[in-house]
């Protein structure tokens, strides 16, 4: 399948002063189906330079890395928890380079959850224009009183990590959180980072009324269309991209209303938002944009 649509604001290999980052949960992604492959390739080439994945196979990891690198060279890190639906980081190599630090382990409190995947990543070719630190996270799925109290605890042990991170003065400033919290931000399972000196950029984009988050169907949209979801079957957004504050953190790089929710039909070229959710996953890729230098 050829996607018709590109909403994204850059073309060249190189990336002279900006830098595309974002999310994406891939429900279930085996790597099984070549179609969605091919997809989920068009996607990440077009739209990202920089992108965390979740639920991603080790076979898949490897067949998407293949399939992109037919027209441009990628790599990827792998998480080791979640057992076929991991974590991962996808990157451009011409202008990116990144190597794994850690996985918060702590966040994993069972053991069958997923570990943040914590990168250092480096964007430019010299590896001096902007480098971040750059944590995958992939909270309890789930509804009911045990997910959510999952998640909950989950948000408490990562706030932990975030001001043992931030509290260390050999760290970069930079850091940036990226992935599926199963949750809006103003909701409970968040409560760990909610007063954290950190920004999330997709509150400017959700919507505060709870009862759009249990909608199936006719999900909120932003005036002039765009979604206020990014999981069709909670009809808001959960998928966040989340930055240390300015003047010092990584808020200060971020293009002021870059953040966007990808649109099925919008920038992805998909004819109905039905098409897209029955082929490529139940959530929306969301990206953010952000400077170099």
């Amino acid at each position: 399948m050829a996607i018709a649509g590109c909403s994204s604001p850059l073309v060249s290999k190189a990336i002279p002063d900006q830098v595309r980052i974002g999310t994406f949960n891939l429900e279930n992604f085996d790597g099984l189906s070549e179609e969605k492959v091919n997809v989920v390739s068009q996607i990440m080439e077009r739209n990202f330079d920089a992108i965390g994945l979740q639920e991603v196979s080790p076979l898949a990891a490897e067949k998407l890395k293949e399939r992109l690198n037919k027209s441009q060279s990628w790599e990827f890190i792998l998480g080791e928890s979640g057992g076929k639906q991991r974590l991962a980081f996808f990157y451009r190599k011409e202008a990116i380079a990144a190597q794994k630090v850690t996985e918060w382990q702590k966040v994993n409190m069972t053991g069958t959850l997923r570990s943040p995947l914590v990168t250092y990543v480096q964007v430019g070719k010299d590896g001096k224009k902007f480098d971040f630190t750059l944590v995958i996270v992939h909270q309890k799925g789930g509804s009911g009183k045990d997910a959510d109290r999952t998640r909950q605890n989950q948000s408490d042990l990562l706030r932990k990590e975030v001001d043992q991170y931030q509290q260390n003065p050999q760290s970069d400033p930079d850091l940036i959180l990226v992935g599926d919290f199963n949750s809006p931000t103003w909701a409970d399972q968040n409560r760990g980072l909610r007063n954290a000196p950190l920004t999330f950029l997709t509150r400017a984009i959700e919507t505060d009324a709870q009862e759009n988050c249990l909608k199936k169907h006719g999900q909120p949209k932003t005036p002039d269309g765009r979604p206020r979801y990014s999981n069709r079957g909670t009809g808001c957004v959960i998928d966040h991209i989340v930055v240390s504050k300015a003047p010092k953190g990584a808020e200060t790089e971020y293009i002021p209303q870059s953040l966007q929710i990808l649109d099925p039909q919008k920038d992805l070229g998909f004819d109905s938002d039905r098409s897209y959710f029955a082929k490529v996953s139940d959530h929306l890729p969301v990206r953010a944009i952000f400077r170099t230098n």
